[in-house]
């Protein structure tokens, strides 16, 4: 289940559809892009907090990975880790969450 939503990650990547690092993702939520937060399972909780404040009134979903930082950094063909990524495309996201076994807004360790 994991390995195809970090398969998809890549391939939302390449198609120019993903926002990474904390302020790429505040600003797509904040601009109302993010259709989809997936965030790191060592993530600092301040990151969290301070995203899910900013999406309080966003339509975006946000997500709890198991994978840690780097893990989710392999996955998008990055050397430095990553803490969140945001997707932009409903399609991609809605695959996505269809990955995960859920399409509601709580939170799912995958």
């Amino acid at each position: 289940m994991e390995s195809k939503l970090l398969g998809l990650l890549g391939i939302a990547r390449r198609a120019g559809h993903i926002a990474i690092g904390f302020d790429a993702v505040k600003a797509a939520i904040a601009d109302g892009r993010a259709q989809l937060v997936l965030l790191a399972a060592d993530r600092s909780a301040k990151t969290e907090k301070e995203l899910r404040y900013t999406a309080q009134d966003s339509p975006c979903s946000i997500r709890v990975l198991a994978a840690d930082k780097e893990a989710l950094a392999h996955a998008l063909g990055l050397q430095k880790p990553v803490a969140v990524a945001a997707i932009d495309d409903r399609g991609f996201a809605a695959a996505m969450l269809k990955a995960c076994g859920t399409d509601t807004k709580e939170d799912v360790a995958l």
